[in-house]
């Protein structure tokens, strides 16, 4: 039974998505847990308060980058004949979902998104990835030193886009 406070947890709806992916032979979809998103914003919060990195929470980094390159691996994804649109749809909607984040986060942020929508929630993506993978490597010079300006605002973006991501997906509006 679905937890009401769980943002990530499936919906009736994913497990549409799922069952089309797995039809298509897509990799299932897998949403990051709650406590996991939950640690990953705390360390978030943290490393922009402090500019510095704590504790890394490592498999909540792991899900998040496994969530968000199948994210964009299904927007690589053309119809097939044999797909209906519900079907395409419903394969497309976590990007959908998070275009919408993204594109509410440049509006609170006062910048221009008309037309560059897909763009800059792609480039967005790959930024969130790019952090990600440097949180994981081991040779990353900032993880124990100070951490740069530049992937402060970075965590900063990765950090709100969890907490509407999580927010849009709890209310139903991922389909």
């Amino acid at each position: 039974m679905a937890d009401d406070n769980d943002p990530f947890e499936a919906a009736p709806s994913d497990l549409d998505e799922r069952a089309i992916g797995k039809k298509y032979g897509l990799r299932p979809l897998v949403y990051p847990d709650h406590e996991q998103t939950k640690t990953l914003i705390a360390f978030l919060d943290y490393a922009i308060e402090n500019g510095r990195c704590g504790p890394l929470p490592k498999l909540a980094v792991m899900a998040l980058m496994d969530f968000l390159q199948a994210t964009v691996n299904r927007q690589h994804i053309t119809k097939g004949p044999r797909m209906t649109h519900e079907e395409f749809d419903a394969i497309q909607a976590p990007y959908y979902l998070a275009a919408r984040v993204i594109a509410k986060l440049q509006r609170d942020r006062q910048e221009s998104t008309k037309g560059k929508v897909y763009q800059t929630t792609y480039l967005s993506l790959n930024q969130f990835m790019e952090l990600l993978r440097a949180l994981l490597d081991p040779g990353c010079y900032w993880l124990r030193a100070k951490v740069p300006e530049g992937v402060s605002e970075a965590m900063a973006a990765l950090r709100d886009f969890l907490i509407l991501y999580s927010e849009q997906r709890r209310k139903g509006r991922a389909v």
